[in-house]
């Protein structure tokens, strides 16, 4: 038995619980996160040539094509250049039965990626034991 704990964009919520409800996951616990990764929720600052792009990831800028790709932030001190943040997130956690964990992270994975910053992270756990309250099942047994 396995915990899997899946950080996601919150915009991919939808789209993850019906290609899970589709490959038979129903118990998904949904929480609501605000969280930063490997690059400290840094948010890069606005200058010429560039502009934040929101949903190409936490921290993506894009080109204009007007502007070469060396432009440098203009008159902006280097205190200035990032603003630290936090970014509001969506956690699943989804207590599995060993067999069923590669085809669940594999769901994540491609209901998630887009190659960007941001796309996420998966912590796959053991678990020692899971019970029902309701009955009292014990195991494998209290997940179905």
């Amino acid at each position: 038995m396995k915990k899997i704990i899946a950080v996601i964009r919150n915009e991919k919520v939808e789209e993850t619980k019906s290609n899970l409800e589709k490959i038979g996951v129903t118990g998904v616990t949904y929480l609501h996160v605000t969280g930063r990764g490997l690059r400290d929720g840094m948010v890069p600052s606005r200058f010429p040539g560039s502009e934040y792009h929101p949903y190409g990831g936490r921290h993506q800028l894009r080109q204009r094509d007007d502007v070469p790709v060396s432009a440098a932030p203009v008159g902006l001190p280097a205190e200035k250049e990032r603003e630290p943040g936090f970014r509001p997130q969506r956690m699943l956690v989804i207590v599995a039965n060993d067999s069923d964990v590669r085809p669940i992270i594999a769901t994540l994975i491609a209901t998630n990626y887009t190659g960007h910053h941001g796309d996420g992270t998966i912590f796959v756990c053991p678990m020692i034991s899971a019970i029902r309250v309701r009955n009292g099942e014990q195991g494998d047994r209290a997940l179905v």
